[in-house]
């Protein structure tokens, strides 16, 4: 079944400075904490866990709506596939907004809970890394 998680992360950072490091797609391994190291082709990413090798497409890096998409084709961290991420950087209040969205398929209903948690801790650790390496 097709399952959506927004999040939202009020960072207190520079949003140009932190859609300046989303937007480059390499070296996330900088900003979340999961991800080993990065490296990043033509528009295809690895990015490798102590779990193994997330390989994503990139679909869009959008500098105008600051707006960056990735399809996750392989991953071995959560029971979820068909797995499409979109990060957006706003600018409010004299900061930075970071609207981090993951639209995904699972089968197994009962996951739902420990995925949808799994993957807001995830993104919270993320939008904390990009604040710190922002300022």
């Amino acid at each position: 079944m097709k399952k959506t998680i927004e999040t939202s992360h009020k960072l207190n950072a520079n949003p140009e400075k932190v859609w300046t490091i989303i937007s480059k797609a390499s070296g996330v391994n900088e900003w979340l904490p999961i991800i080993t190291s990065c490296s990043f082709e033509g528009n295809k990413r690895i990015c490798t866990t102590e779990q193994g090798d997330l390989k994503e497409t990139i679909l869009i890096i959008d500098n105008a709506n600051k707006m960056f998409q990735y399809v996750i084709d392989e991953q071995p961290l959560l029971p979820i596939h068909n797995v499409v991420g979109t990060m957006k950087v706003l600018t409010k209040n004299g900061g930075t907004e970071l609207i981090w969205n993951i639209d995904f398929d699972i089968e197994d209903e009962s996951q739902f809970p420990m995925v949808a948690q799994a993957i807001k801790d995830l993104y919270q650790a993320g939008a904390n890394g990009l604040e710190t390496i922002s300022k």
